[in-house]
């Protein structure tokens, strides 16, 4: 038997590829930027994974082989297509049947194993190559690329996936074992997604050149193949990968701090902690693998891996929709690593295990090699030039996590508008640094290296999704300050001292989300406190970003009346007939600069439309 399933590995890649085209096309395309109601997005997400449970009953016409042979085609066909679609409802659409193609895949693949250790290593081998993949992407996914090149990758390993899935065998009578045990792949990808094997989270972390934090989870992830194929030989007991994850979680759920006068940032050791759960998720796995075959029971083994994927869309709508309803939701991963852990220590000896150190050893030095090399192939565009005419040029863009009107991933298209501008400074808001809800890229990264900037970050919702400041200038100084609460995500403001033409300037960055009403000491109240606090040494002032408020509204006049004015002002009102957004995104300053040669560009990139003008000191 071979000791691990070569389809599963591809089938997994595959998988992930469309599940990172599914996810934020949740949001943006049926979500439609906050405009259709949480539980009919939940309704449409859930019915996808639901219908997997039809592969059970259906199993008893067609044999279990040949709808997992099916479901792969279906996965394999949806992947073309969707390299092939440009967004809207093509993309909507093909990524859900791919989906639902590849869980009836798995949940087929389950009711016909014959031993499932080979199936468990291919799941965790899966994770690693679409873990190194990604990253040596730097996320932009080749879904996401255009032109023939992307094709031929692609080309490869959906051919391997198909043909080493027509190549499955029949289903054959299997040893006695637990077939719950299947529930836990679901949860798995999970965890893998948002946590252990989320590189962009590592790039995110303080202190780390995110290349090398790219290159050191792709490493992990590839190694840890070789525990889920020898769980008893690397860990000897399965409390021991158990606890390992559930420490690792614990650590996702309290790693935050304040670094450099930043609030919220994910701490050094957070990766430490990621390459802990990476290598104890494997471990898990393997274990896992020892009693997950059942006799004569195929029905019991598929219901159980689709419920487990129905887990992971629960578990996933309860961590990301926690920050629309304002509840707290790090328990989340906390929960799904005791859930793998308690069905993981209750595995009984493995039967049999295979030695694949040689082969993780291999593929972790290409993984390394693949992130490191990245340099040598990215194409970032022309150089940047800011104006040089005397002023000081700033921009705004409010760039939705990197998505368009038609849902597709636009970050480099933000980018090369940004870059036309020609600004010093760059105020980005609703910036994602690691969700895989938005497909677990560094944004911020790919951003900075496109214009040619210094990115300041400073998180917002949680210590990878917030606002960030870039620049070409001098820095002085950086901190940052959270807004009381309003909207979903929560907003601060980040504040940074620039040297610029031999003079200090503070720019205050933010997203503000009003909270109802704007009653008591609201975001607008804080933000005017800030600014002056800011000006009483005689600096000037720019507070810019989508500050969600339209000129005369009382917040407005609450920042007008402690000294800020308009530097758009003789330049408005802008038309916005692509992204029909309101006057909401803004440059003020304090007395002592007045602006000119204020543009605003309106690009289906974003919902918003990216605003630059040049600030003049009096």
């Amino acid at each position: 038997m071979s000791r691990i399933r070569w389809d599963v590995l591809l089938g997994v890649v595959v998988l992930a590829d469309v599940l990172r085209v599914f996810l934020p096309s949740l949001i943006t395309l049926v979500g439609s930027a906050g405009s259709t109601p949480a539980e009919v997005m939940g309704a449409y997400a859930l019915s996808w994974f639901a219908a997997a449970f039809l592969t059970v009953p259906l199993a008893r016409f067609v044999p279990a082989p040949r709808l997992a042979v099916c479901g792969a085609g279906l996965l394999v066909a949806a992947r073309i297509v969707l390299q092939l679609s440009d967004g809207g409802d093509p993309q909507l659409y093909a990524a859900g049947i791919g989906l639902l193609g590849g869980l009836v895949w798995l949940t087929a693949t389950a009711m016909a194993v014959r031993d499932a250790a080979p199936v468990m290593t291919g799941f965790a081998g899966g994770l690693a190559a679409a873990t190194a993949l990604h990253a040596a992407l730097e996320g932009i996914d080749l879904v996401w690329r255009p032109g023939l090149v992307p094709w031929l990758p692609l080309a490869v390993y959906l051919a391997l996936f198909a043909f080493t899935s027509a190549r499955r065998p029949d289903a054959e009578p299997d040893a006695p074992g637990r077939p719950r045990i299947w529930l836990a792949a679901g949860p798995a990808f999970l965890l893998w997604g948002v946590w252990t094997g989320n590189a962009a989270h590592a790039q995110a972390s303080a202190g780390w050149s995110g290349g090398v934090a790219a290159a050191v989870v792709a490493a992990s992830a590839a190694l840890s193949v070789a525990v889920a194929a020898r769980p008893r030989f690397w860990t000897r007991h399965p409390l021991a990968p158990a606890a390992g994850l559930v420490l690792s979680a614990a650590g996702f759920a309290a790693g935050r701090a304040t670094v450099d006068g930043v609030h919220g940032v994910s701490p050094s050791w957070t990766v430490a902690a990621q390459v802990l759960g990476q290598f104890a998720l494997a471990g898990c796995l393997g274990w896992a693998a020892a009693s997950a075959a059942g006799p004569d029971r195929p029905g019991r083994r598929g219901t159980a891996m689709a419920g487990g994927w129905l887990l992971f869309v629960v578990l996933m709508f309860a961590y990301y929709s926690a920050y629309d309803l304002g509840t707290p939701n790090r328990w989340v991963p906390v929960v799904t690593a005791l859930g793998v852990a308690a069905l993981t220590v209750r595995a009984p000896e493995p039967r049999r295990e295979h030695g694949l150190e040689v082969w993780a050893a291999g593929a972790a030095a290409v993984a390394v090699l693949a992130v490191a090399a990245v340099p040598l192939w990215r194409d970032t565009g022309p150089r940047p030039r800011p104006v040089d005419d005397g002023g000081l040029r700033i921009a705004a863009y409010n760039v939705r996590m990197g998505y368009g009107l038609d849902g597709t991933m636009t970050v480099t298209r933000q980018a090369g508008v940004l870059r036309a501008m020609r600004p010093h400074v760059v105020v980005l808001g609703e910036v994602d640094r690691a969700w895989l809800l938005n497909g677990a890229r560094d944004s911020l990264r790919l951003y900075a290296e496109r214009l040619g900037m210094r990115a300041v970050w400073a998180p917002a919702a949680d210590e990878v999704w917030g606002d960030a400041l870039l620049t070409d200038l001098p820095v002085t100084s950086v901190r940052n300050e959270p807004l009381v609460k309003g909207g979903p995500t929560g907003a601060q403001a980040l504040m940074v001292g620039l040297r610029w033409k031999g003079r200090d300037i503070t720019v205050i960055a933010t997203h503000t989300q009003p909270p109802a009403g704007w009653s008591g000491l609201g975001q607008a109240e804080q933000l005017a406190a800030l600014a002056a606090g800011a000006a009483r040494d005689g600096r000037q002032v720019v507070v810019a970003g989508d500050l969600n408020l339209e000129p005369g509204s009382p917040p407005w006049r609450t920042l007008t009346d402690a000294g800020l004015t308009d530097a758009l002002a003789a330049s408005r009102p802008f038309a916005t007939p692509v992204t029909g957004s309101k006057p909401i995104d803004h440059v003020l300053v304090t007395s002592g600069l007045t602006g000119r040669d204020a543009v605003s560009e309106d690009a289906r990139y974003s919902d918003h439309p990216a605003i630059a003008v040049t600030l003049d000191a009096k």
